[in-house]
């Protein structure tokens, strides 16, 4: 069974090496993650939950909350966890904390080329809503912009 639960300090050599397996996550640095807990700057709150599979990794998921926007930065999901489920419930716990955070709305970007992310965020109900040419490198890709309105969470 997965249980899902906030990122804590304990838990970043995993999430690291996770994002580190992963080629199509962003790579971010230990202090970056370990600075996201500490909350960042004023006007800025930072989610990030783990989802844990007894006591594996199978998942994280990183966002933050400026003023009324939840912008999603990373959901990376472990290979053995895929199509269980695991990205949803991390998404979906997202969404909730940003609802009670004051937030209206989400975005993030995905690599036009990974079509298995795009299906993913579509099946949770964002629309693609612009491009950003040449956003991505290693390899170079275009981002696909979605988004939606969070006043229908429940």
């Amino acid at each position: 069974m997965i249980d899902i639960r906030r990122m804590t300090a304990a838990d970043l050599e995993r999430v690291v090496a996770l994002e580190r397996a992963t080629p199509e996550a962003p790579h971010w640095d230990r202090v970056i993650y370990a600075s996201l807990l500490a909350q960042g700057a004023a006007n800025v709150h930072y989610g990030a939950f783990v989802a844990m599979d007894g006591d594996d990794l199978a998942g994280f998921i990183v966002a933050r909350l400026i003023l009324e926007v939840c912008e999603v930065e990373s959901v990376v999901v472990a290979e053995t966890a895929r199509r269980r489920g695991v990205g949803s419930a991390l998404l979906d716990t997202v969404l909730r904390w940003a609802a009670d955070g004051g937030a209206r709305q989400v975005q993030l970007e995905v690599r036009a080329g990974n079509v298995n992310a795009i299906r993913f965020y579509e099946r949770a109900g964002l629309l693609k809503e612009g491009l950003r040419g040449g956003y991505y490198r290693d390899p170079e890709d275009d981002a696909i912009l979605l988004g939606k309105g969070l006043f229908s969470i429940d």
